[in-house]
């Protein structure tokens, strides 16, 4: 790769990543009714962005800067490790999809909807089971019809899944049309496209 080429794309994700942090610090984020512990959190369009404009090694690189600053200011390691997974996991079916954008952000909600539910399935059903007690709560304080424990797991997997599919929306629309315009101005959404492959 072309040292200009490389700065470029390192200058990228050093800016994408610092913005991540940023905005993550000043929690930009709102909750998904009703499981209100699910929350839609503006900070992940950067990772998105550094994977439209640079590529997709250097956004899994944001990711991980991402979810660094997420651990230095004092996250929940728990929390920002599903943080990890679910941006990860979105950035690889962009990935898969080779930047065309409708298909990528079909198999973006397919992959992220896939490895979150494993996740959740794994946190709530054996490693912190009364997590799914609160999740129950939450789910009859809204009149949604919970009989059991397993019924409380499939519904809340269920609107994880949910979730997560309207994540990837939050995530990737405004971070595709940024880097569109950012290659109408300056052309450099190319070098990107290109690292995406």
């Amino acid at each position: 790769m072309p040292v200009k080429r490389r700065s470029y794309k390192m200058a990228v994700t050093a800016v994408m990543s610092a913005l991540a942090i940023a905005m993550a610090a000043l929690r930009l984020e709102f909750p998904f009714y009703p499981l209100v512990f699910l929350k839609f959190d503006l900070a992940e369009i950067p990772s998105v962005l550094a994977f439209a404009l640079a590529g997709a090694r250097w956004s899994y690189l944001c990711a991980l800067f991402h979810f660094a600053g997420l651990l230095a200011r004092g996250s929940d390691p728990l929390g920002a490790s599903m943080k990890l997974a679910a941006v990860v996991s979105m950035l690889a079916g962009l990935h898969a999809a080779r930047r065309r954008w409708a298909f990528a952000i079909a198999v973006a909600m397919a992959a992220r909807a896939l490895a979150m539910s494993v996740a959740n399935l794994a946190v709530l059903g054996f490693l912190f089971p009364a997590w799914l007690d609160f999740a129950w709560k939450l789910l009859s304080g809204v009149g949604i019809p919970v009989k059991s424990r397993e019924e409380a797991l499939l519904v809340t997997l269920a609107l994880t899944a949910v979730f997560n599919c309207l994540h990837v929306l939050l995530s990737v629309v405004p971070a595709a049309a940024v880097a569109r315009e950012v290659e109408r101005r300056i052309g450099t959404g190319r070098e990107g496209q290109e690292g995406a492959r």
